[in-house]
């Protein structure tokens, strides 16, 4: 039974059961009104009767006559005359009728009170008075067949009239609520569009209304955004998954394989005639680093991947750009690489992690520039405050390819795929990023060369302590201090490491080249 026939047989319902208590309520209230009424001219005709009775036997009027002829006596109305031992005396009945009253069970000394009795033939009742008349009593019955008559035409009045107010509230209450719960047929059918596969259907949205119906639709829109929003991320990261596994099994098997085939070339020349043991064991060696390096990298990706909090330290990034240009000075002193850090820029993150996003950072520079040019490592804040984190070089920039697809992973800009990166260092970058809450961002110089810039989450400022009084100490004497004398800018020269930030190197910052590892 759908929703819509069982809100029309309650309101149906709800609506009979009102009409029965109206129209029993009604009946009785009329019905007591009738038979008032019958009573009040029962009582107004006995003086009436009486006089007619006694004319009737022969004797003197036994009640004053009415002052007026506003009393009239209802037609069939019936009296009778007993003697004290309730012996019928006379009888006397207004117009002829082939009906009397049932008076065996009128007690006699009942006098002044009214009961309904039936007929001695027939199904008609009576009401009957019992009025005392010399030493006698006399009984007047009138018919109730008027009342009676009216009471059944009021009952059929109301259950017609009751019976058609349900017929068109039924049809009126189907209508309306077939109106009303359209909105919750069109939510079904695009329900089970969208079960068979059509992710795209919404629900009709009113949003200027306010009814419920309207707010669940609005609900259920809001829903289906969000489960599209997951299919598509689910859809994304199996693809996503299917590819790095793809990746990850072609770039594993490329040092497995060397390594397999120098052990088979050393298997087949034991007497090394033609294979130098130093260089197969060197060549081995070699290729299991670089395997170590990819598994390393692939044991990040997965650890950065499972979206847990990142360390909360507070890390300096002038520190680890001053670093980073010492690393770059240390395996190479003829590098010229040009820091940025006038300042102290302090962020909240795994200083391990943000350490190796900027060492992926300048070693790609490094890596894809051209021998003898310029390497330059930024720590300012950007235009919107955030500590951001800049390197700059200046070969020849990225193509538009390389733009798009910079930090994906074991994505090289060599369609052969070939060289000593697995297209790893980067994406790790990126990926460092969003453990912290920021973003990673490439785009080339307007000079020449790329700039990659890494923006952190601005420091949440801890409260300061609580204030704790210093015991009181005898003033002493002031004693002027020595101004302070600013260092002079130095800029590090080739073959010494850069410990420090210093204050007053400026340079823009960069990136790489072309992305890599």
């Amino acid at each position: 039974m759908s929703l819509r026939t069982r809100l029309v047989l309650s309101l149906v319902t709800l609506m009979a059961l009102g009409l029965a208590i109206y129209g029993v309520a009604t009946y009785q209230a009329f019905a007591n009104a009738e038979l008032g009424r019958l009573d009040d001219e029962l009582r107004a005709s006995v003086d009436l009767v009486s006089n007619e009775m006694a004319r009737s036997l022969g004797g003197p009027a036994v009640a004053p006559p009415p002052p007026h002829d506003a009393v009239v006596v209802a037609p069939g109305t019936y009296a009778e005359l007993r003697s004290p031992r309730d012996t019928v005396i006379a009888t006397l009945q207004v117009a002829r009728s082939e009906t009397r009253p049932d008076l065996d069970d009128v007690a006699s000394d009942d006098v002044d009170g009214i009961v309904t009795v039936g007929s001695a033939e027939g199904d008609e009742r009576w009401r009957v008075l019992a009025h005392p008349q010399g030493d006698g009593t006399l009984l007047v019955a009138v018919p109730m067949t008027g009342v009676e008559r009216s009471l059944s035409r009021l009952l059929t009045i109301e259950v017609v009239t009751g019976a058609a107010l349900l017929a068109l509230l039924a049809a009126g209450a189907g209508l309306v609520l077939r109106r009303q719960l359209r909105p919750l047929e069109r939510i079904a059918d695009t329900a089970g569009s969208i079960t068979a596969g059509e992710l795209h259907r919404r629900v009709p949205d009113d949003r200027a209304s306010s009814t419920e119906i309207a707010r669940l639709a609005a609900a259920i829109n809001g829903m289906l955004d969000e489960l599209e929003g997951s299919f598509r991320d689910r859809e994304a990261s199996e693809a996503r998954l299917r590819r790095f596994l793809a990746d990850a099994s072609h770039e594993l098997r490329t040092p497995l394989t060397s390594i397999r085939g120098f052990a088979e070339v050393f298997r087949l020349d034991p007497d090394q005639r033609q294979v130098d043991l130093d260089v197969v064991m060197r060549r081995i060696e070699e290729e299991s680093d670089r395997m170590r390096a990819l598994v390393e990298d692939l044991l990040l990706l997965a650890r950065l991947d499972e979206a847990r909090r990142p360390a909360t330290e507070d890390v300096d990034l002038a520190v680890l750009a001053a670093d980073a240009c010492s690393d770059v000075v240390a395996a190479d002193p003829t590098a010229p690489v040009h820091l940025d850090a006038p300042e102290p820029l302090f962020v909240h993150g795994d200083s391990a992690h943000l350490r190796q996003a900027l060492a992926n950072l300048v070693d790609n520079a490094v890596r894809h520039s051209p021998q003898g040019t310029r390497i330059e490592v930024t720590a300012r804040p950007d235009d919107q405050g955030r500590p951001t984190l800049t390197v700059r070089d200046h070969g020849d920039g990225l193509d538009d390819d390389a733009l798009a697809h910079a930090f994906d992973r074991f994505w090289r800009a060599d369609p052969a795929r070939s060289g000593n990166g697995a297209g790893l260092g980067l994406s790790i970058v990126a990926a460092i990023a969003a453990e912290h809450g920021g973003e990673v961002s490439v785009d080339n110089h307007p000079t020449g060369g790329a700039v990659f810039r890494l923006h952190l989450p601005a420091p949440t400022p801890y409260p300061p302590p609580p204030e704790v009084p210093e015991p009181h100490q005898p003033s002493e004497p002031h004693q002027p201090s020595e101004p302070h004398q600013p260092s002079e800018p130095r800029t590090p020269s080739p073959g010494e490491p850069v410990g420090s930030p210093n204050p007053e190197e400026t340079s823009t910052s960069g990136g790489g080249g072309t992305p890599a590892p």
